[in-house]
């Protein structure tokens, strides 16, 4: 139920979900981030008016959330350039503000790049922790 709330706080607060993770994990992050992008169990209208009537109609009112694995022209370089174990890290220090929640999962517990993402996103004064 924490995780449920801390979501919910970050939307109500005007922020975005920024999810990682390796392998499955990543695989699952891709679903959440689709389904928080998107109609879950039931479709999210779009009520903005300034959004004319025959595109309303083909969208779906969105949760702002990104998954981290897919951003994959950032990660391969940053990979091969710099520092693997830091590839999600700099992806939470370009993306996340004050008001974002990062969710890393990790089956092991021990996956470096989660780790130091989380890091980041605890350590930085201007992300929430």
């Amino acid at each position: 139920m924490a995780a449920l709330e801390l979501i919910i706080e970050t939307y109500e607060n005007g922020g975005k979900v920024l999810a990682c993770g390796n392998g499955g994990s990543a695989a699952d992050r891709e679903h959440i981030v689709g389904e928080l992008m998107k109609g879950f169990m039931l479709k999210r209208g779009v009520v903005d008016e300034r959004i004319p009537e025959e595109l309303r109609k083909g969208l779906q009112g969105a949760l702002p959330a990104i998954s981290l694995p897919s951003q994959s022209a950032i990660l391969s370089a940053f990979t091969n350039d710099i520092e693997p174990d830091m590839m999600y890290a700099q992806l939470v220090y370009g993306y996340a503000s004050e008001k974002d929640l990062i969710i890393g999962l990790s089956t092991s517990g021990n996956s470096k790049n989660v780790v130091n993402a989380v890091k980041i996103a605890k350590t930085e004064t201007h992300f929430l922790g």
